[in-house]
């Protein structure tokens, strides 16, 4: 008897609170925004996005002084949703995804396989600078600092 999985998931309905001044996040969002299949318990995957939650939270700290929500320091709306929001979900999400593709490679050791985990190393850095970037836009920063030597 063999057993192959599809990585299909059910909705869980999760939502990890954040404080009074960051938003939730909704574990299914996060799943279906980066692409998360089943092969990722709901409880691992739970636990990946508190981190990432943490981290944001962390870089974006010298906010919290500024307003009462993150949502008070939006200039527009996307989506009806506050741009701030919107940047932040970003931040969140490509932090998981990258963390997602380090701590579950493919299992595949053939050639094939190999380049396949190339890939999704060089997809994780592209994961994590949009991270970086999100929370740069959070910052009011730019993107890229030069400096001459």
């Amino acid at each position: 008897m063999s057993f192959v999985a599809n990585g299909i998931s059910t909705p869980s309905n999760i939502i990890i609170s954040n404080g009074t001044f960051f938003p939730v996040i909704f574990l299914d969002e996060i799943r279906s925004d980066v692409r998360i299949g089943g092969d990722v318990t709901d409880i691992r995957l739970r636990q990946i996005v508190r981190e990432e939650m943490i981290d944001v939270n962390r870089l974006l700290s010298k906010l919290v002084m500024t307003a009462d929500t993150l949502a008070d320091l939006a200039k527009s709306h996307v989506d009806d949703k506050p741009d701030t929001e919107v940047l932040y979900f970003s931040a969140v999400a490509n932090g998981v995804a990258a963390k997602v593709i380090e701590k579950y490679p493919a299992y595949d050791s053939t050639n094939s396989g190999a380049k396949k985990s190339e890939l999704m190393e060089c997809t994780s850095e592209d994961y994590r600078r949009n991270k970086h970037w999100a929370i740069q836009q959070l910052l009011g920063e730019n993107h890229t600092v030069v400096e001459l030597i």
